[in-house]
């Protein structure tokens, strides 16, 4: 893997994980997610 490939790579995946932080500041989301779970069971 290149140099620029592997940056590339690092930066896809610090915006995914940023997005997915993100999303957990939200209570609503949080929420939303507890139920979906909960309702598997």
């Amino acid at each position: 893997m290149s140099l620029p490939h592997r940056a590339l790579a690092w930066i896809a995946a610090l915006a995914v994980l940023l997005g997915v932080f993100t999303l957990y500041l939200q209570p609503v989301f949080l929420f939303t997610l507890a139920q979906q779970v909960w309702s598997c069971f």
